[in-house]
């Protein structure tokens, strides 16, 4: 079990994070966006353009590692990969579920 799917334990873990690091990446970029255009500090059409741009991003760095990485290990690198990005996901949804979730002061008390 030294080598599974041919990649060494190594490998996975790099895998794993660098797919955390540009996951992180990909969704702060999303929420950095909503947060400009939701406080009217832009125009609108920034959000189609910055969409294209990530998916543009995206498909380059897919593109590379398909064509850097030895073909049996392609599979196994993407797996990895989609998991890092995934923990991503689920970290920076945490994040901006806390933010919104801060309560206002309204100077009333729950317990009435």
């Amino acid at each position: 079990m030294n080598e599974l799917m041919g990649m060494g334990l190594l490998g996975w873990l790099i895998s794993l994070v660098l797919g955390f690091i540009v996951g992180g990446l990909f969704f702060m970029s999303i929420r950095l966006q909503v947060e400009y255009v939701l406080k009217k500090q832009g125009p609108l059409w920034i959000v189609p353009a910055s969409l294209y741009g990530r998916m543009i991003i995206m498909a380059a760095i897919l593109s590379g590692i398909a064509l850097k990485v030895p073909r049996e290990k392609v599979a196994a690198v993407m797996l990895a990969g989609v998991a890092g990005v995934m923990l991503a996901r689920l970290l920076i949804s945490r994040m901006v579920r806390s933010g919104d979730a801060q309560p206002e002061a309204t100077g009333k008390d729950s317990d009435d």
